[in-house]
């Protein structure tokens, strides 16, 4: 029996999404709309960490690398 996978936004939902993060604007879920948490909460965050993007409403999420680009 297989585990099953997290929710996680298809490449091209996350790619807008982080791109998006990184620019500064408002973010909302591409899938339900909802809000979008982020961790860590500072922006821009310190390089070299890891962000999380998930939405409060569908438990999707998108993770990348500060700095790395």
């Amino acid at each position: 029996m297989r585990k099953p996978r997290p929710n996680s936004y298809n490449p091209a939902q996350a790619l807008h999404l982080i791109a998006s993060d990184r620019n500064g604007t408002p973010l909302s879920c591409p899938s339900c709309s909802g809000p979008i948490e982020r961790d860590p909460g500072n922006h821009p965050p310190p390089p070299r960490s890891q962000v999380t993007l998930r939405c409060t409403d569908c438990g999707r999420f998108a993770k990348y690398i500060a700095g790395a680009a």
